[in-house]
Formats: structure tokens, sequence, C-alpha cells
């Protein structure tokens, strides 16, 4: 053989060991993204318009992945607060921010079901590129801002129990998140057991401290007469009661829960889209009543034994525990607080990644994704273990709960106009009804959120010094753009947006002129 020959025999094998090695990567990364949970769970097909428990069963899961959002260590602080400062009075507000939570809960399920797109996929479709990019910064901003008190909730737990550092337990929470994501190569049921056994470890926890605490029902029960105890310290009751409704609507939720519920495979008739949407709400609903009696049980039990304390928050609760009621009662709380914090990370990272891919069009492999994710969110909670004390984090859980409920609108409007529009949702669109109470819930977020920046931030702002003339400035002009943008927001035309940028509508049939004698449901 000639020297030529050699050097070009050995060019036509680099060649064919180059392409097999890339073939065996795409085979690996196709086995893993094969695995995940894309790979549908069939539920039984027929249709016949009756309620059945074993479907109930099939459509068990999303929901309660979902729900734990609402019982983060963030809604944990919140509630300790609130039951700390204002006893029993503010249970009223609990329970109307989970019924407004079913109902955007359920809108995102629908999108979702019908569509078979999620939230941030739709906004990447439907909206120009400066918005959807707006949205975009908007959520991911919210995934970061729920993620601080996640982990570092976590990392307290660690520390209660067996004397872990806090910056230590941050990059341990962050690992473990990781292992746990992995599960759902195997099926996204073994995910949804974990999460569901997390949940009940809360909830026993959390019920044993306050029957253990001794709280008084009668005054249980007068909680949830709306505005009782109104009349003493109304700013106060009103920054708490808008602080519970931020820590428990999650604007990640929205989009976690629209990718969710494509985990079934149902049928594609009206029949079985309908049926689907109404197995989805009872699911949401019985995992959100859940989440409402962990935090119940929470408030309850601060009530019982902090009243009247309004400094008291998560970093304090454990040494009050001890204190009051001795015993095992702050390991039982570090316990449900490291449940609450370990499980509300894994979901808020599967909710990073689908914001990620959906905003953006990203196709990569769904473990990159959750690398990706999870380095992102977990940089600042990393910052703030490291350099804050327990007593300055329990301020930044706070402000992050005003942050996420400043975020909220950013998502709950899309959904609306998304949810109301003909051309995405054909004859599954919102009913006259549904986009009532839609947007009487986005208008009392909205409003809530100003009052609750404007009662965060006056004490701050003034005009007897400089910076109190700077932080006027900033907030007025923070205002301007905030409002105007939701205003801007809320009056796009979605059905001739996405005609203009050739979106597929989801009715062969549809006509944009003749689509608003339509009915929805």
């Amino acid at each position: 053989m000639t020297k030529d020959s050699n050097d070009e025999f050995l060019e036509v094998y680099d060649e064919q060991e180059s392409i097999h090695n890339k073939e065996e990567d795409v085979a690996v990364l196709g086995m893993l993204d094969a695995l995940d949970f894309n790979k549908q769970i069939q539920v039984d097909d027929f249709v016949d318009g009756k309620f059945n428990f074993r479907k109930l069963m099939q459509f068990l899961g999303p929901g309660f992945l979902v729900s734990i959002a609402y019982i983060d260590p963030g809604n944990f602080d919140t509630d300790i607060n609130a039951g700390g400062s204002f006893k029993y009075q503010l249970l009223w507000i609990l329970l109307l921010a989970t019924v407004m939570g079913c109902v955007v809960q359920f809108l995102a399920s629908k999108l979702g079901l019908v569509t078979k797109k999620d939230l941030a996929q739709h906004c990447h479709e439907c909206y120009s590129k400066p918005v959807h990019i707006t949205l975009w910064l908007m959520a991911e901003i919210a995934v970061i801002a729920s993620d601080i008190p996640e982990v570092l909730g976590t990392a307290y737990a660690l520390y209660l129990l067996i004397g872990m550092p806090i910056p230590v337990g941050v990059v341990v929470t962050a690992l473990d998140t990781l292992l746990f994501l992995f599960l759902q190569y195997l099926s996204i049921r073994i995910l949804e057991v974990i999460i569901a056994i997390l949940l009940g470890i809360i909830s026993l926890c959390f019920f044993a401290e306050m029957f253990w605490s001794k709280p008084d029902y009668l005054e249980i029960a007068a909680g949830f007469v709306p505005f009782w105890g109104f009349g003493e310290h109304k700013a106060d009751y009103i920054s708490a009661g808008i602080g519970l409704v931020g820590a428990v609507i999650m604007p990640h939720n929205l989009f976690l829960h629209s990718a969710l519920v494509q985990s079934r495979k149902i049928g594609k008739s009206d029949a079985a889209i309908k049926e689907a949407m109404i197995y989805n709400a009872v699911e949401s609903g019985l995992a959100l009543g859940v989440s409402f009696l962990i935090n119940m049980a929470v408030v309850c039990t601060a009530a019982a034994l902090f009243f009247y304390d309004p400094t008291v928050g998560l970093f304090e609760a454990s040494d009050l525990l001890k204190q009051i009621l001795g015993g095992f009662a702050p390991y039982l709380f570090a316990i449900a607080l490291l449940a609450s914090g370990q499980s509300s990370t894994i979901t808020g990272t599967y909710a990073g990644q689908f914001i990620m891919e959906g905003f953006l069009d990203i196709k990569i492999a769904q473990w990159k994704r959750n690398m990706i994710t999870r380095g992102i969110a977990i940089l600042p909670s990393l910052a703030v273990a490291i350099w804050a004390s327990t007593d300055t984090m329990d301020g930044i859980i706070k402000w992050s709960q005003v942050l996420l409920s400043i975020q909220l609108p950013f998502a709950v409007i899309p959904l609306l106009n998304l949810t109301s529009s003909y051309r995405v949702m054909g004859s599954f669109r919102n009913s006259w009804q549904l986009i009532s109470v839609g947007w009487l819930i986005s208008i009392f977020v909205i409003a809530a959120n100003i009052s609750l920046v404007v009662f965060s931030i006056v004490p701050y702002v003034g005009v007897e010094t400089s910076l109190g003339i700077v932080l006027l400035v900033l907030l007025l002009v923070f205002s301007l753009f905030y409002m105007g943008f939701l205003i801007y927001l809320s009056r796009l035309d979605i059905d001739a947006i996405s005609e203009k940028m050739d979106v597929e509508p989801v009715d062969a049939n549809f006509d944009l002129e003749g689509s608003q004698s339509e009915s929805g449901l």
C-alpha cells in the first residue's frame, strides 16, 4: 500500500469513526428523551358522560405537582407572619386566594389540553418578539423569586436536622433536585408519587403541630368572615392579606400546569377533551384543597403560639416552637420544611425548563435544560446564603413574595387572552362568564400588587432625604411602565396577531369575521 493510499484509508477510517461516535451520542440522548414524560400516560378512551373513579386516578398527578408551589417555604413564612400578626383574621383571604388559584389553574390546564401546547409556547407564537421576550424575562424573574425561599428553606431544614451549614445545604439542595428530576426519564408517574409522599409528610407534620398547639376553633371559624378585625391596623392588615394572595398564586405555576396536563394521552374528540377538562378540574381542586388545609394549619399554629409577634417568620419559628412546646415540635417543623422545600424546588426547576424551551423555542436534550435552569435559579440563593444572616434572609423571603405578586399579571393576562381567543381555542374558548371572572381576578391582583408595593416602599420614600426623592421618582417611573405595559398587553387582539403571524388555528374551519358569534365554554 502506498503512502497516499494509506493516508486516504486513515482519513476514511477517521470519518467513519466520527460518524459512529456521533450516532452513539444521538442514540444515548434519544434513549433519554424517549424515556421522559413526553411518553404520555394512556387514559381509558371510553367517554360515557359518567364520572369514573378509575379514570380520575389516571388523571391524578399534575394538579398535585402544581399544588406544591402553594405550600413552599415562602408560603409558610407568609402564613407564620399572618398568624403571628393577625391571629385567625386572614383565613378568609387565604381561602379566597385558593379559590382564585383554582380558576387560573383551570384556565392553564384547559389551554394545554385543547391546544397540546403550553403557555410559554403560545406566548412565543402569538406575541411579537419584544413582547414575548419581555414576558420571558418576567417569567424567569418569577422562577428565581420563588426559588430563593424554596432553596433557603430546604437548606435551613438541613441545618436544623443535622447541623449542615446553610450555604452547603443550598448546594446539596441543587444537586439532589437534579437527581429527583432525572427520575422523569423513567416515568412521570414516579415523580408524581415522590411528590405525593412529600406532600403527605408535610400534611402530617403541620396537622400534628396545629393540634399540639391547641388553637381556638371558634376563632378559626370566625376567621372565615370577610374583613373580620379590619378596623385595627388597616395598613398592616391589607399588606399581610395581599402578601397571602401573592404567596399562594404563583406565576410559574401557570406555565407548568399547561405543560403537565399533556402527560396524559386523551382522545381527540370534543367529548374526550371536555371530559379531560372536568377530571383535571376535579383533580386540581382536590390538590389545592389539600394545600389550603396545610396553609390553614400553619396560620392556626402561628396564631395559637406566636400572637402577637409581627416579627416572627420562617427562621424564628423553630426556636419559638422549642421554647413553647418543646419536645419533638421543632423537629416536626424541620421535617415538614425539608419536604416542602425539596418538593417545591423540583417543581420550580420543572417549570423553569418549560419556560425556557417554550419562550425561546430551544430544542435541546431535557437533561441539559434541567442543568441550565437549575444553574440560573441557584446562584441568587447561594449568594443570599453566603452573605446574609438568618434575620436578613427572612426579609429577603418577604421581598421575594412581593416580587412574585408583581410578576403574576404577566402570566395571568396572556393566559386569559389566549383562552378567550377563538383562533387558539376554537369552540373551547372561554365563555363570557369565565372571561368576567378571570378579569375580576386580574384586576384584583393588579390592584393588590400596587397596594403591596406602596405599603412596602412608602416607609423608605419621602422628600426629606435625597435617597427618599430618588426612590419616589423610581417608584413613579416603575408604576407608569408597569401599568402601561399591562394595559397594552390586555388590549392586544390575539386572533388578529396570530393570523398576521401565520399561527395555525386550532379549528380548521376558523373564520375571523364569523368567530365572534361562536359561544365558548
